[in-house]
């Protein structure tokens, strides 16, 4: 280490260096070391003859400085790169030269020297060359020879965000791939990733992750350890892996350690969050005038009202906002990393550790995440080189949660009680208990304030992976990997008494304490020749296996009556009604893999791959699946009569491209073949006059599942205009899954008097187009960049097979959200017509009294839709579907002289949403009334044919004539979101470099700060299916400050 530091003429012979020396814009490939010494020493022999000194430092857009750049005399073979700091000198003919400097990555640039001046150049990235290399399954591609449907996400747009979860970092920013996030609970707010639509609908349909080559978790890494994130969309990108790649794959590639100087850089920030949307709860008084209303009767007399709106006798009539006390308010944020950069031409590292804290809205509501990752590369001998990836996570997340005499526990508890109960009662009494509350438990303020319920998870992760790299001969690239991973999750969850004001206890208190613990492992093989034939034949071929074998273990117990709050352990609780558990499960699968890559004279492309998988979670019969891509491509650019063409001046780059293949889905259970035997007293039987223990199968099981298969095709073109300054890409893509692995409807399993486990039945398709436009370019010292994608996507469910019912209005389906000829999560319900006016209209309306019997004005009128007089679960149609059919995203920016902003906007169209049970309907099993049912009821306007809301009633947990599933309830749950703005400032250098600092950015960003949408007010249309018992997603506000020392 004293070596690199203090001796920086050695570090500079450890540079990668890129030097151009003929005419403007030409530049060699790096070169290396040992060449790097020859050449300085040549270009200084050069200056001897000169007559002019010349001085100069290039930086990068950051203010690091560009190390190895070349600096050269235009029209001369004059120059010289720049050292370890960034700075040059070369001596000139001429006392003002136009200097070309330029360095792989970047834009050249043509400087006029003026007499006396000291050259200061900042280099800009050029986007087409940064992406030249796209990282494919096993390996990497040129961008420009790139056949499959890859999306790509560079670390710079994911580093400066303060979402806690990266797959929330990604929403908008790549067409194809859809994000939904549900949930704002700190450390399970990430998002729910689908590639291309929902492919299936009994399998899981989420896309592999990959972490450097192993399977990982978006969850579980931070920003600043990642170098890039690509999605592989279609069979030719993803084939490579075979069984799990249905639902495409994410490769996830953290930071290399670069030759060079040691850097050290700080990532930090610190801000707050709140909830993005809350709905508008009723006061008191509200609550009390409305109930009359809608009950008909003066329950609340006229001096209890005015009581709860005066505020007069706080411990009977009170007139808190459970929801807002509780979810109200703002909550910290704060996340840092170091990085720790460098290494010379024989070994490289790279070293980060991270902090998160995000506190939640709820008190005792708080997630911690601490990384840690070391990636080293050594070179061994010329030909032997070793990685080693090792890393490591822990985090812990804390809930409060309900008393232990209720029903649900945790945050879920807390947020439905403050959404259903209405505010007539404090949580805290004028002494200082605590209240009583409406069923003599509390209140969900008081729970979370006062309650010594807990709910607590931690998780431990240890990872990490060695590879050995041997190329014999050239061309060949030998590479062995071997992979562990560690997981130990420990789940705790305390529900302890809790004493109100007339004496009640409301337990008894218990404890279920739960540990799991996974362990991963893996070791692969490839071996990759590439070759290349009379300069024109480019040829690569790879071949690989891999292992992988994961077994998790588990073991829990339940016990109650705890003496004190303080002891929350098992051995402190009552052996009475105590339970224990233990389990686990072992997967394993193991896999051949091979590609093969040709291109003519980068003119003329093609790719084949297969994989041929084994997996433990298939019976023998079909325990191996083979899955085949195949691809072409075409530069038309790089045609002779295209070059020559006048066209070819602004229409830089044109590429087709098409590709298919063959998928696999293995998400289904590790022993869904297995028969299920169930022990209980139903089994029990007489033997020998003595009553005896029995056990039965009652799960039908197919002894011959095999994969869900997904045929997928794609037909594109790749576009750049203006030397790329502009670029369009669209693609269209057609995916057919057969062989769906789903558990038919129960009509159909009566038949056998026994429940059915998964069977393959079914098919769905996916089909639509991509499309992405981009264009970069400067006005004096101004860049500016704007990107968009947009894609549509059309699910249709082809068969259910063995589930195929045949319902009553024709429609074959499993009679809820699944049937021919319709997307997936679809809305099965009536049409309706506005609402009846008055009694009278009730008896000349279509006879409904089959499904809404006893209608009065106010209510709800259903739709005929059979034209048969009368509206029967006949007339029941598709509504609508919760998968977004378009989706697009817009990002912006730019840059002038240090200051920085850009802004991401997202959206979807085409889909539908719902509010239901207690976040839909007013006054439903004793629950509130909202602000916007209160102002758009049918009662505030009895003349209104369409009003928001029908007749205001009391509804038990049954619900009425009007809460039947109809397009009444059905919202577009369309949005637009801006999803992150960011304003940033570089400091100067001559301002920081005294301190020892190279690069100082401080910056403001804002997550989810703003939405536009026609949905309910209070209500977030991303959760297309919400009844109350959710946790609101949070906008941020953070500011901070990157280092660079």
């Amino acid at each position: 280490m004293k070596i690199l530091l203090n001796k920086k003429a050695t570090a500079a012979l450890a540079l990668s260096l890129s030097v151009s020396m003929t005419t403007q814009g030409a530049t060699t490939p790096p070169v290396s070391p040992s060449q790097a010494k020859a050449i300085a020493n040549s270009l200084q022999s050069q200056q001897n003859n000169g007559k002019f000194k010349i001085t100069g430092n290039v930086t990068d857009n950051n203010g690091e400085p560009i190390i190895g750049a070349s600096v050269v005399v235009n029209g001369t073979k004059n120059g010289t790169v720049t050292d370890i700091d960034g700075n040059f000198t070369l001596v000139s003919n001429s006392e003002t030269p136009t200097l070309n400097i330029s360095y792989v990555g970047f834009d050249t640039q043509n400087i006029k020297v003026r007499p006396g001046q000291t050259v200061k150049v900042t280099l800009k990235e050029n986007a087409q060359s940064l992406e030249e290399l796209v990282v494919v399954g096993y390996g990497s591609q040129k961008k420009v020879n790139v056949i499959g449907s890859i999306a790509t996400v560079d670390s710079k747009s994911l580093e400066a965000r303060s979402a806690s979860d990266v797959s929330n970092m990604l929403t908008g920013q790549m067409s194809g791939v859809t994000i939904t996030q549900t949930s704002g609970n700190p450390g399970q707010d990430g998002g729910t990733i689908r590639v291309r639509g929902v492919g299936s609908f009994g399998a899981t349909p989420s896309p592999l992750v990959l972490v450097d080559g192993m399977p990982g978790s978006l969850s579980d890494i931070t920003p600043d350890e990642i170098e890039n994130i690509s999605v592989l969309k279609d069979a030719s990108s993803a084939a490579i892996y075979g069984s799990r790649a249905a639902n495409g794959v994410v490769l996830v590639t953290t930071k290399r350690g670069k030759e060079g100087r040691t850097k050290v850089s700080y990532n930090g920030s610190v801000g707050f969050s709140k909830a993005a949307e809350l709905p508008e709860m009723a006061h008191s008084y509200e609550y009390a005038k409305f109930y009359n209303i809608a009950a008909g009767t003066e329950t609340y007399k006229p001096e209890d009202i005015q009581k709860y709106k005066d505020g007069s006798d706080p411990d009977n009539y009170a007139d808190e906002n459970y929801l807002d006390k509780l979810f109200g308010g703002h909550s910290f944020l704060t996340k840092h990393t170091l990085n720790v950069n460098g290494g010379n031409d024989r070994v490289q590292y790279m070293a980060t550790v991270g902090y998160l804290h995000h506190d939640g809205l709820l008190e005792n509501n708080y997630y911690n995440k601490y990384n840690a990752r070391l990636n080293l590369n050594a070179k061994i001998t010329k030909d032997l080189s070793m990685g080693i990836r090792l890393n490591g996570m822990a985090s812990d997340r804390h809930e409060p949660s309900t008393p232990g005499s209720l029903d649900s526990g945790g945050y879920a508890g807390i947020m439905l009680a403050a959404l259903r109960y209405p505010g007539l009662l404090p949580s805290y009494m004028s002494d200082g208990s605590n209240g009583v509350g409406l069923k003599g438990s509390g209140t969900p303020v008081a729970w979370a304030e006062k309650c010594a319920s807990f709910y607590r998870q931690d998780f431990d992760k240890f990872g990490g992976n060695v590879d050995l790299t041997y190329k014999p001969i050239k061309g060949l690239t030998i590479k062995g990997i071997g992979g562990y991973k560690y997981s130990l999750q420990h789940v705790r969850h305390y529900r302890s008494e809790f004493a109100t004001a007339d004496g009640r206890t409301n337990g008894p208190s218990s404890l279920t304490d739960d540990m799991y613990r996974t362990v991963y492992k893996t070791f692969q093989a490839t071996a990759d020749y590439n070759t290349t034939i009379a300069k024109k034949h480019a040829i690569d071929v790879l071949v690989g296996y891999t292992w992988e074998d994961e077994n998790q273990r588990s073991v829990g117990g339940y016990r109650q009556k705890f003496p004190s709050n303080d002891v929350p352990y098992l051995t402190a609780g009552g052996a009475d009604g105590q339970t224990n558990f233990g389990g686990g499960y072992d997967w394993a699968i193991q896999s051949i893999f091979g590609r093969l890559t040709y291109n003519y004279d980068e003119r003329y492309l093609f790719e084949a791959t297969m994989r041929y998988d084994g997996s433990s979670r298939f019976p023998t019969d079909s325990k191996y699946g083979f899955f085949p891509s195949a691809a072409l491509g075409w530069r038309v650019s790089e045609e002779k009569f295209w070059k020559d063409s006048s066209v070819a001046k602004w229409f830089t780059n044109l590429k087709i491209k098409a590709s298919t293949g063959v998928l696999g889905n293995n998400n289904i259970g590790n022993y869904p073949y297995q028969s299920v035997y169930t022990l209980g007293s139903n089994q029990n039987y007489v033997f020998g006059g003595v009553y005896t223990t029995g056990a039965s199968i009652t799960t039908y099981v197919d002894p011959n599942l095999k994969w869900e298969k997904t045929r997928t095709s794609d037909i594109g073109i790749e576009t750049g205009f203006f030397q790329n300054r502009l670029t369009f890409n669209a693609t269209y893509y057609y995916r057919k899954t057969t062989d769906v692995l789903y558990k038919p409807s129960a009509s159909y399993s009566s038949i056998f008097g026994l429940n059915l486990s998964q069977v393959n039945t079914g098919a769905v398709e996916n089909k639509g187009w991509e499309f992405e436009i981009g264009y970069r370019d400067k006005v004096g010292s101004f860049n500016y960049w704007v990107n968009g994608n947009f894609s549509i996507i059309k699910n249709k469910v082809l068969t259910l097979g063995m589930g195929n019912v045949t319902q009553a209005n024709g429609m074959v389906g499993n009679g809820s959200n699944l049937f021919i000829g319709y997307p997936m999560q679809m809305y099965y319900g009536y049409k309706t017509d506005g609402v009846f006016l008055t009694d009278e209209e009730v008896g000349k309306w279509h006879d409904q009294s089959a499904i809404a019997k006893g209608s009065k004005a106010g209510d709800i009128r259903y739709v005929d839709l059979d034209n048969d007089g009368k509206v029967t679960p006949k007339d029941m149609t598709y509504l609508g579907s919760s998968i977004p059919k378009y989706n697009f995203g817009l990002s912006f920016g730019g840059d002038y002289k240090g200051f920085d902003f850009s802004v991401l906007l997202q959206g979807v169209a085409g889909v539908k949403g719902r509010l239901n049970e207690w976040a839909g309907f007013a006054f439903f099993q004793e629950g509130n009334i909202q602000k916007w049912q209160m102002e758009e009821c049918w009662n505030m306007n009895p003349t209104n044919r369409y009003p928001k809301y029908p007749r205001l009633e009391i509804m038990s947990n049954a619900g009425s004539n009007n809460t039947l599933l109809s397009d009444f309830w059905i919202l577009n749950a369309s949005f637009v979101k801006v999803r992150n703005i960011q304003f940033g400032y570089k400091l100067p250098k001559n301002i920081i470099s005294k301190a020892g600092i190279s690069s100082m950015r401080a910056y403001i960003s804002l997550d989810n700060p703003f939405s536009f949408d026609s949905y309910r007010k209070g209500w977030d249309p991303e959760n297309t299916n919400n009844r109350g018992s959710y946790y609101p997603v949070m906008s941020s506000y953070t500011f901070g400050l990157t280092l660079a020392f």
